[in-house]
Formats: C-alpha cells, structure tokens, sequence
C-alpha cells in the first residue's frame, strides 16, 4: 500500500487544462493534491493553481527547504483566485507556457511574471510579433521578487517505505530517521487519520536509519536546544543603557520598554526553575524594539536560523517575519494580538485567548454550572456584536441538550434596545435563579442595563454575565456589579493570596528590586510553559500540548489548532465573580 493510498476520501477531477488531480479534504478544508515531476518549481505551481505562493508555503512547510520529485502539494481550493484561474498558464516539462490574449502586449506580461522584458524575448524569439494565441515560455529561473526557494525546480530526494509499528510516533520516526517529524507527514498527505499500526508511510529524502534509537518523542542529541527572547526593549528611545535592566522598573522607561523588563525577569526565573529540572539549553535576549526598524536586522542575521523556540516578538508583522526566516522554530506570541497573526502559519502560538473563545467558555460555564436556572440571552439591537450573540445562543443549547436536570431544552432570548430591555421583566422567574447572559461591549448598552437591573435585583434572584471589559467602564458603579453577582470569563487571573503567588512575589521583588505585574507573571508562565514543552517532548511538542503540565500563576494553557495551515491559540479561559469589590474565582 502506498502513501497516496492512505488518505480517505479521494477523487479524480478534470480541471481545464490540469491534468486529473487528486481532491483530498483535511479537517474540513479541501485541497487538490499536486504531484510534483522533474524541473517544476513552487511558483509555477502557483501560478497554474491560481494560488498565491505565500499560500502554497504555508500549507506545505516542507517546501521551504525546496520541492522533491514525487513530492505531494497541496493546493487549497478556497485559496483559489477564480479570475486568475481562467487565465492561468499551462504547465509543461516544469515550465510555464502562456497563451497570448487579446490586448495582451510584452510588456505586460513581463510584469504580470515578474521577469524582464529582454529576458521573456531571449526566451519567446518571435514574441516581437505578438499575437494572440501565441504561446510564450516564461523563464521561471528569471523570476524577480518572489522568495528563491520557490523558484528552485524539484530534484530527486529519495526516500523509502517504513511500515508503522504499535506505539510508534512522528517523533519517534524522526528521530529513527533524522528527519523532521512534520517532514514525515508532508510527505504522507498530512497523514489525516494519524499514524496507524500496520500501514505503510513514505519516508522522504536521504533518511539514514538509527535503529539503536528509539525515543518516544524528537529530543535533540545531548537534549540542548537554542532558545530566543524576542523583547521589545526599545533601548534608542529611553535615556538609559541595557545595565538599568538589572536594577528594575524605572517610571521614567518608555512603556514597551517597562513592559520587556518585566516580562524578562519573570522568564528569567521561570528559566531558573527549569534549569533546576534538567533543561539544557542557551537563552539568548535580543532587543527587537517595537518598529521594523530595530528587529529587521535582529531577524535577518545568519544565526537567527539556529534557533528551535522564540518566546516574541509581541509585534504581528514581526512574528510574520521571523516565521518566513524560521519555518522549523516555534514562535510564541505571548501578548494580546489579531487572530490572523497564526493564520498560514503553522509554526506560531498564541497564548492571549481570543474574545470568541472567552466568550464560548462563559456560555458553556453557564450551560454546565446553571442549567437548572433560568437562562435568558440578552441580544441588543447591535450590528457588530450580532456575530458574538449568535455564538452564545449556539454555544449554550449545544451545551444544555446533554444536561438531564435542564430547565428546558434551549434558552430564552429577549431583544432589547441600547437603553431599554425589551420585555426581560415578563422572563424572569420568581422561584429561580436568573442568569441573564449580556456578553456586550457597548458602554451605553451595559450602562443602562447594570442601572435597569438594579431595582429588580430586589425581587429576582440575578447572576449577570458579561464581559471582563465592564470592570473598567467609568460609567458603571463596581457596587451595582456586587448586587448583580456579576461575573464573566477572562484569560488570566492573578490572585495575591495564594501562598505560591505570595513566594513568587517575594522572590521577584527581592531579585529584581521591583513589584510583580501581569508582564512579569506572563513572562513566568508562558515561558515555563514552552521550555518545559521543549524540555519534557523535544522539538516535536507541538503535537503533544495535550502532555505539558504546569501550575501558572496568572494564565493558564489549552492549547489547539484550527486548520493544518495555521498555528495554535490559546482557549484557556477562567470565570471570575465580582464579590465584596473585588474579583475572586469562581469554583
């Protein structure tokens, strides 16, 4: 059986002037599947697939190291730019051919490939007297602009077959075979129904058996790895040098500066701790700013590629950066950012939970800890919050039908406007808790409903949950919140009385001269949480989160992929209630 067996659900499909390809959906999402032959190139690939190259990198990593003849790419079909489509060239013996259009002039062209004019005549001789379906080769290798390593055409690279054993994994198999775990699975389709006992798989390249190893998991030789800290101490910009460093947090710091102080003395000790346990490797600091112009040349330096992990940059199009520079590294982005910044790129990690995952853990809280209550969704006439109502609704009845002691199977709604609250009053129940879901924020709408709310906690039984926003709106009274027993999920939670964060604090104060804050907290745990992924499953620990335990004392870890293509976010969240002023979990 051979590696293209393996994948379920595979088609043949005629697509113009392609050749039948394969259709192959992987979690969800649908590729065509490109067999790669001699001389073709990433980018002729993309461009007969109308797929943007950056596109085609993302979702097959292993083509960043170049493109192996008999190699499989994968061309997600969403990705597909229908209007290019129809024009698309041809691929022939690794080479690109154009049909001339009407209207279509040299010039044109040249510039639609990005290669010189004189260069597209040395190849096409008769292209002086253009016309339209003459056909023109286009010189790939000539290509100006796009990345070198998509314009290198496929080589041989070998490879042999391994039949799977019970208990095997990727990482033992890399390890087995010095290969990169994710190159074993590029080269099996994405190995969509895991790796199974009994089946045969493609072994790609120049693999060299080691059979006296046989680890569980890809940990480098003498287990020491090469870690980077990405922080955006902005040097230039304070009065200071990088010896004020040690002596702590100085008010008169720019605060991206404060900040990476902070968050390097939390990492610091987090390494420390980690150290204790065993972990071997160098920790190198480097000061990334917060512009392009301080972390282009700390990106773009030779030895940046030596590294297996970054904690930052905090910066998006930095992180972008340094992915495209390290596809084998993983990056940690540790502080809040857009969602997009782990989109198409399978190596990044977001640890800050997203707003839709908060609010998809307060909606399953409720369904789980109140489903004997009435729940009422509260769903303001909102254009930009419509989305997040309905992923409350959903989330809740999703959550309630596999309760035996709900109150009924799907929760009520009642639409209010900005300052009224529709017909709530005729929903709330007399001889139950009301829980009232009002997961805005709108600084008029939640004004005017914690102030509506008030009086009628009197005669009601009412939790309100809301957003972790509310907490810091001027226009609500954090007493009205204490008689609403107001509640709602956050991604982190410090609590000073707990004997671990009272040792840690002083600790920290005693070592860095400085009080603790959610920098320095967030420093501890994320950077505990990666050196101690890497310390306990080696380079491959991205595909074993699920095994790394660690006891934060400020954020907490579930991490998960949402697509081959992407990188990892967070989903841990925790429920906090407002009691006696002041925040304390819920249990």
């Amino acid at each position: 059986m051979t590696a293209r067996i393996l994948a379920l659900g595979l088609v043949l499909i005629g697509a113009g002037h392609l050749q039948a390809q394969e259709q192959r959906t992987v979690n969800g999402r649908k590729y065509t599947v490109h067999l790669v032959e001699a001389g073709q190139t990433l980018f002729a690939i993309a461009r007969v697939n109308a797929v943007p190259v950056e596109v085609l990198l993302a979702v097959n990593p292993s083509a960043q190291d170049g493109l192996s003849i008999g190699e499989e790419v994968l061309v997600p079909q969403d990705a597909v730019v229908k209007k290019d489509l129809k024009r698309a060239p041809e691929l022939r013996n690794g080479e690109l051919v154009h049909q001339v259009r009407k209207k279509e002039t040299l010039f044109g062209l040249a510039r639609q490939y990005g290669v010189d004019m004189n260069q597209l005549l040395e190849r096409n001789p008769g292209a002086l007297n253009l016309h339209e379906g003459m056909e023109l080769v286009i010189p790939v290798a000539k290509v100006v602009g796009a990345p070198a390593n998509t314009l290198r055409p496929a080589t041989a690279g070998g490879g042999q077959e391994h039949l799977v054993q019970a208990g095997e994994t990727l990482f033992s198999l890399g390890k087995r075979y010095g290969l990169d775990p994710d190159a074993i699975k590029v080269a099996n389709g994405g190995l969509p129904e895991g790796l199974k006992a009994g089946t045969l798989i493609r072994i790609p390249g120049e693999a060299k058996e080691d059979i006296a190893s046989t680890p569980v998991v890809r940990i480098r030789e003498r287990m020491r790895y090469k870690v980077g800290l990405l922080l955006p101490f902005s040097i230039a910009r304070n009065d200071s040098v990088l010896a004020r460093v040690q002596v702590g947090v100085d008010a008169r710091y720019y605060e991206p500066t404060r900040a990476a102080i902070q968050f390097h003395n939390g990492a610091r000790m987090a390494i420390d701790s980690l150290t204790a346990l065993g972990l071997n490797a160098d920790i190198d600091v480097l000061d990334v700013g917060d512009d392009s112009k301080v972390w282009n040349p700390v990106i773009k330096q030779p030895g940046i590629q030596d590294y297996d992990l970054f904690v930052g940059p905090f910066n998006r199009s930095a992180i972008e950066q340094l992915a495209r520079t390290n596809p084998r590294a993983h990056i940690v982005c540790p502080v809040p950012q857009s969602s997009k910044v782990i989109l198409g790129m399978p190596n990044v990690s977001k640890v800050s939970p997203t707003r839709s995952d908060l609010v998809k853990h307060a909606a399953r809280f409720v369904a789980n800890r109140f489903a004997n209550a009435n729940i009422v969704l509260l769903r303001p006439e909102l254009a930009s919050e419509k989305e997040t109502q309905q992923q409350v609704l959903t989330t809740v009845n999703e959550a309630l039908r596999v309760r035996t002691d709900r109150v009924r199977d799907s929760i009520l709604v009642v639409r209010t406007g900005k300052r009224d609250l529709g017909d709530l009053a005729a929903k709330l129940d007399a001889n139950r808790l009301n829980v009232l879901l009002a997961l805005s924020d709108d600084v008029e709408f939640v004004t005017a409903l914690v102030t509506k709310l008030k009086p009628l906690a009197a005669k009601y039984r009412i939790r309100l949950v809301g957003t972790e926003s509310w907490t810091t709106m001027p226009s609500v009274a954090a007493a009205d919140l204490d008689v609403l027993d107001f509640s709602f999920a956050a991604p982190a939670f410090y609590d000073p009385t707990d004997p671990r964060t009272v040792a840690f604090t002083a600790r920290f104060r005693d070592q860095n001269k400085a009080d603790v804050d959610s920098y320095a907290l967030l420093g501890f745990d994320v950077t505990f949480y990666y050196l101690k992924a890497l310390l306990t499953q080696g380079m491959g620990f991205a595909d074993h989160f699920q095994e790394v335990t660690s006891e934060p004392l400020y954020m907490g870890f579930r991490m998960s992929r949402t697509g081959l293509e992407n990188g990892f976010r967070n989903e841990f969240a925790i429920m906090l209630e407002q009691e006696d002023l002041r925040l304390v979990k819920m249990p």
